[in-house]
């Protein structure tokens, strides 16, 4: 083995157990930093709570969706698939749109994701209209 190799494989063993010997600190720091806590300010935290905020809406239309499907007729649900790709594409966009003044700027990801949740969140409202339609108020 060469000096180069035997230095390198020494730093790398090094910085194994350095990143091993303290995992609950690290988890830690990361688990306590909130990137939508109110003092949030940076562009990357900014970014991460949209992220979050979206996943969330995203997955409550899932749920939505589950719901309305399960009360429709076959021949309905075909139709309510073709509505659904389409509001899909209409989606993205919109937000595509939404966000392309700001191109090339780092504040970009930030304005799509927060249309991203807020036109999915108003979809999530519409199903569930459509649903008190079919089921009447709950």
């Amino acid at each position: 083995m060469t000096g180069r190799m035997r230095a390198f494989l020494t730093t790398v063993v090094i910085l194994f157990l350095v990143a091993t010997a303290t995992p609950g600190a690290r988890a830690q720091t990361v688990s306590e930093e909130d990137p939508c806590a109110p003092e949030a300010q940076r562009s990357p935290q900014l970014v991460a709570c949209a992220e979050r905020q979206y996943r969330e809406a995203a997955a409550g239309l899932k749920r939505v969706r589950a719901a309305i499907y399960a009360d429709l007729e076959p021949r309905s649900r075909v139709k309510f698939r073709a509505a659904e790709r389409r509001w899909l594409g209409y989606r993205k966009s919109n937000c595509e749109t939404e966000a392309s003044i700001y191109e090339g700027g780092t504040i970009q990801p930030l304005i799509q994701l927060r249309c991203m949740t807020r036109v999915t969140l108003a979809r999530a409202g519409e199903l569930k209209a459509q649903i008190q339609t079919l089921h009447g108020p709950e």
